[in-house]
C-alpha cells in the first residue's frame, strides 16, 4: 500500500443488484453506471511512476505487472485490501469504473479518506492471528472472514489486490481468503509482499490448493487466476 513503516500510531499503512452500503461506494448512487476504463491513455508506468519504490511500498515493476491486468478488462470492478499512498493513483488508473478498499486502520482511513473520499473506503476488523490460525494446522476451512457491514466478497470484482493488514500484525489469511470469495471465475488476486514465509503459506494453502493458477511472478508480486 505505499505506506507502513513502524505501524501503531505512526503509520504514515452473476450481476445482481449492488448490497447495501455498496453503492455509494462504487459511484452508483447518482444513477451512474460503470464505464469502459477511460484511463487506457495512460499506462501504468505514467500512473505509478513517482509512488512505486518508495519506502515499504510496491516497486514499479510490482504494480505495473497488476495494473495491466486492471487495465485489460472493461468496466473493471477493482478491489484492493488496504489504503495508502498509491491509493489515489489506484483510482486514476481504474477511472470511470469501481474501485474499492478496504481498511482495518482509522488513521489511515481518515488520511486518505481526505484524498480520494471516504465513500470509496470500507472500515474492515481483522478478528484471526496468524498464530491462531497456525494452531488449527492452516486448516483452510478455519479462516475467518474479515469483519464488515455490507462485505464485498460476493465473487463480482474482477481484480483484488491484496497488500493488508501490515505484515507483522494479523497476517494476510483473512484478507486472501475474503479475496477468493470476492473475485469472479477468471478473474485475477495478487498478493504482495510473497517473499515472506507467512505469505508463502497463505499462497499454498488457499489459492494454490484451491485451483488459482500463478500467472505472473515479478519481484515480491504474485498473481493469481481465479478458476473458471
Amino acid at each position: 500500500m505505499g505506506r507502513r513503516s513502524g505501524e501503531g500510531p505512526q503509520r504514515p499503512r452473476r450481476q445482481q443488484a449492488p448490497q447495501a452500503g455498496l453503492p455509494r461506494a462504487l459511484g452508483l448512487s447518482r444513477g451512474l453506471t460503470p464505464s469502459l476504463n477511460l484511463s487506457m491513455a495512460l499506462t501504468p508506468e505514467d500512473v505509478f511512476s513517482e509512488i512505486g519504490g518508495q519506502p515499504n511500498s510496491c516497486t514499479l515493476r510490482e504494480y505495473c505487472a497488476f495494473a495491466e491486468h486492471v487495465q485489460n478488462i472493461a468496466s473493471c470492478r477493482l478491489l484492493v485490501f488496504g489504503v495508502g499512498r498509491d491509493s489515489a493513483a489506484w483510482r486514476r488508473l481504474n477511472h470511470g469504473n469501481p474501485t474499492l478498499f478496504l481498511e482495518n486502520n482509522g488513521e489511515w482511513i481518515d488520511r486518505i479518506g481526505k484524498e480520494i473520499g471516504n465513500e470509496h473506503i470500507l472500515a474492515v476488523t481483522y478478528q484471526q492471528s496468524f498464530e491462531h490460525w497456525e494452531k488449527t494446522d492452516f486448516a483452510a476451512d478455519q479462516v475467518t472472514l474479515p469483519a464488515l457491514e455490507s462485505p464485498p466478497f460476493n465473487g463480482e470484482w474482477d481484480c483484488v489486490f491484496v497488500d493488508a493488514p501490515w505484515g507483522p500484525t494479523f497476517g494476510r489469511h483473512q484478507s486472501t481468503y475474503a479475496a477468493t470469495k470476492s473475485v469472479k471465475p477468471g478473474g485475477f488476486v495478487g498478493l504482495h509482499d510473497c517473499e515472506r514465509e507467512r505469505e508463502q503459506i497463505v499462497c499454498k494453502i488457499l489459492l494454490e490448493a484451491n485451483g488459482f493458477e500463478l500467472v505472473t511472478e515479478v519481484e515480491r508480486l504474485r498473481i493469481y487466476q481465479s478458476p473458471s
